[in-house]
């Protein structure tokens, strides 16, 4: 690739192109001399640090080192452009055809024109366990489930629910604990991060997931991987923690949202980005759940997917229950994900789980054993105390909050906390939510760049 297209611009276009994956991030300053070069669909080259793995549904790649590890869809791709100048990535897209998942991680060191030697399809959850090092695994019926504890007790957990189709681990499998993109979540707030994958190969937009229902039972399974996980960590409390969760795409979000539902008294706080089946009822308890709903003002993927429960006509169906719901609509904003998407959602979460999170109430002193003929006192010698019980999130004092109007990104004191808001306005629960969600519902928002 040529000098000149090194030059990336730190700063979003107000006018995104089609695929974010392959132009959005551009914000990313510097790029490696060994990347390897990708001809999107839009006909911008962009740099990659390394290609992961080619799959059915598209190719898996990183954009700096210590980045995410980014899903593309083939169609995304320029695939005239991937025969011509990287014949191995196109080689292992016409295996994909056949439902193979190949294993490239490479660079353009590696790229030497010739096609990678045959290997054996796979899914990124079969492979050995030390392949994915700091996550445990464990297996529920069909769904695999992964797990990397922080370096701190945990206070809580992390839910991770991304993709269209239920390959949410792929997406953080490369994330190394402690560091990287989900590290405050880890290194602030003592959280574990729990991703799944459902494997399922569902390739239908028309055909949702049955994980993706929470109310018909996929929390349970959830619930049952958490009671796996604490008996090996030989932690009884570990599967009762608060959950946070991150809900992404087709499957993600609707898990996430569906979730929120059915288990409030679990929720910390939830984000549910871009989905389209936001099917079970709402409660008066699961109203009190700080949510954000995130979505583009031009998607269209609810349609697509035959979706009549997207964000916009759910906030406004259920305003008068004065939900602590905030209405996060991207201007000129599709369907896709996208960094400044992300960061919405992370900026989020560390917003409100310190004030959502309990105090864990301390495990009950062993009874002492009544003295005999003035002897000490001892303690009574019997099983380990069962692990403390752990109340419920800590509920929000909506007076304390806002009123933000989605059209012209004014926030004002909220003065009436029972009042139903209009149809333009939302609530913001604090400040810390206000100072990014203002930017986003104007356009404005900048991320960081990668580091």
């Amino acid at each position: 690739m040529k000098k000149s297209a090194l030059k990336v611009k730190r700063t979003l276009s107000r006018q995104r192109a089609v695929s974010v994956f392959l132009s959005i991030w551009f914000l990313s300053p510097v790029f490696s001399l060994s990347a390897v070069t990708l001809t999107g669909s839009n006909g911008r080259a962009v740099e990659f640090h390394s290609i992961k793995s080619a799959t059915p549904k598209g190719i898996t790649a990183q954009m700096v080192p210590d980045g995410p590890i980014l899903g593309i869809p083939w169609e995304k791709l320029d695939l005239a452009a991937l025969e011509k100048d990287q014949k191995a990535i196109y080689e292992a897209y016409l295996r994909t055809k056949a439902g193979e998942t190949i294993e490239l991680s490479l660079n353009d060191a590696a790229m030497t024109g010739e096609s990678p030697a045959p290997v054996s399809p796979v899914s990124p959850v079969s492979q050995p366990r030390e392949k994915y090092s700091g996550w445990m695994d464990t297996k529920v019926g069909s769904v695999e489930f992964m797990l990397q504890m922080p370096t701190a007790k945990p206070r809580g957990v992390l839910v991770l629910s991304l993709d269209d189709f239920g390959d949410s681990f792929r997406y953080v499998m490369g994330h190394e604990r402690g560091s990287g993109v989900w590290s405050d979540f880890q290194n602030k707030h003592d959280l574990a991060l729990l991703s799944y994958s459902l494997g399922t190969g569902n390739q239908d937009p028309t055909k949702l997931d049955d994980f993706a229902f929470a109310q018909k039972g996929s929390s349970k399974t959830l619930f049952t991987a958490l009671g796996h996980f604490a008996t090996k960590l030989k932690e009884p409390g570990f599967a009762d923690l608060p959950i946070a969760l991150y809900g992404a795409g087709r499957t993600g979000a609707a898990f996430v949202y569906n979730f929120v539902q059915v288990h409030p008294d679990r929720v910390l706080a939830a984000v549910v980005s871009k989905g389209g089946f936001y099917d079970a009822e709402p409660t008066a308890a699961s109203a009190k759940v700080p949510v954000l709903f995130i979505w583009g003002q031009y998607g269209t993927n609810h349609e697509l997917w035959k979706s009549e429960n997207s964000a916009e006509p759910i906030l406004v169906r259920y305003a008068a229950m004065k939900p602590n719901w905030t209405n996060a609509r991207e201007p000129r904003g599709r369907d896709d994900q996208n960094p400044v998407v992300e960061y919405l959602a992370k900026q989020y979460l560390l917003a409100m789980i310190p004030r959502r999170m309990p105090e864990a109430k301390p495990a009950p002193a062993p009874d002492p054993v009544a003295p005999a003929d003035g002897a000490p006192a001892e303690e009574k010698k019997s099983e380990p105390s069962p692990a403390p019980e752990l109340p419920e999130p800590v509920e929000l004092d909506r007076s304390k909050g806002s009123v933000g109007n989605i059209r012209t990104g004014e926030v004002v004191k909220i003065t009436d906390p029972s009042a139903e808001l209009g149809p333009d306005e939302t609530f913001i629960p604090n400040a810390d939510v206000a100072k990014v969600w203002k930017p986003y519902i104007l356009g404005e928002l900048e991320p960081p760049a990668p580091k």
